[in-house]
């Protein structure tokens, strides 16, 4: 019987707490990096997860459907609570809030983590505090151990962030070793302003293979070997409930096509490829929260 291949996610696992009509609140596991762990498992990858929670009833949550979801969690729940994020719907795009733990959120990389790491096809970091000098460099120094494909989508959310150039410092460190980087639209906005310059930066960084995802307008590649395209949003008939999860979800089709297919040669697979990814993304907006949904 051939293996499954395993990925690794490192970053956030917390709680949205999700507003979706006034005095409405509906608690969710989320969190890039869990929401990209459990959409790895339910497009049948072997995956784990290296995140932090509390031992607390949020902290139960999150594991409970991350062992329904057959995620195995690395870095048992810690002494402190529990990070949420609060968010309300405005046009259907989140609007953030976040509880005191988002902003002493720390990952810890045991010898079990790293030795995981060495063992994974794939080892994605999905939202990190970046503008941790010291969290950052024990970031790179353990993405240096990966044997597998690494990947790196430095999500920013501003109202967590002191320093926005501190940030975008300790991810360069880190999309720097990665072969293959995630950014939005946003994400480029609050780093470096506009696409060309991103693509032109992320380049001279030394990244390979760069996956831009830009909202209503769908997403595209770029490649240091000059190759490009772009595909639309999938159209569907249900309509859009929650865009919480979207980028995560497109993030967890592309690598487990990689995964399955190999890296894309030509221009026809990687547009398969992000169709795809397209398709997952549609399917996860309409529902609430921000667990990949599969199609139907």
């Amino acid at each position: 019987m051939t293996a499954i291949p395993t990925v690794l996610s490192i970053g956030d696992g917390i709680i949205d707490a999700v507003e979706l009509a006034p005095d409405r609140i509906e608690y969710h596991p989320g969190g890039a990096a869990l929401n990209l762990a459990v959409g790895l498992a339910r497009l049948g990858l072997s995956s784990q997860l290296v995140t932090r929670f509390g031992a607390d009833r949020h902290g139960f949550l999150i594991e409970r459907h991350l062992r329904e979801a057959g995620v195995e969690i690395f870095n048992a729940p810690n002494v402190d609570f529990t990070g949420v994020a609060f968010s309300r719907r405005i046009n259907g795009e989140p609007v953030y809030e976040f509880n005191p733990v988002m902003f002493r959120r720390r990952i810890a990389f045991s010898d079990a983590v790293i030795a995981a790491m060495r063992a994974a096809a794939a080892v994605a970091v999905n939202s990190f505090p970046f503008d941790d000098a010291s969290q950052t460099d024990i970031l790179v120094a353990a993405l240096g151990q990966a044997k597998g494909l690494t990947v790196v989508d430095p999500n920013p959310r501003p109202l967590l962030i002191a320093n926005m150039a501190s940030y975008r410092e300790g991810a360069e460190k880190a999309m720097a070793t990665a072969g293959l980087v995630k950014l939005s639209d946003e994400d480029i906005g609050l780093f470096y302003g506009d696409r060309k310059t991103a693509i032109e930066r992320l380049f001279d960084l030394g990244v390979e293979t760069l996956i831009l995802t830009h909202g209503k307008e769908g997403a595209s590649l770029h490649t240091r070997s000059g190759a490009t395209l772009s595909v639309p949003i999938a159209r569907t008939e249900k309509p859009v409930i929650d865009t919480m999860g979207a980028g995560d979800a497109t993030l967890a089709t592309v690598i487990a096509f990689i995964i399955r297919e190999g890296m894309p040669q030509n221009a026809g697979s990687w547009r398969t490829c992000l169709e795809e990814a397209m398709q997952i993304a549609a399917a996860t907006c309409a529902h609430p929260g921000g667990a990949l949904q599969l199609r139907a």
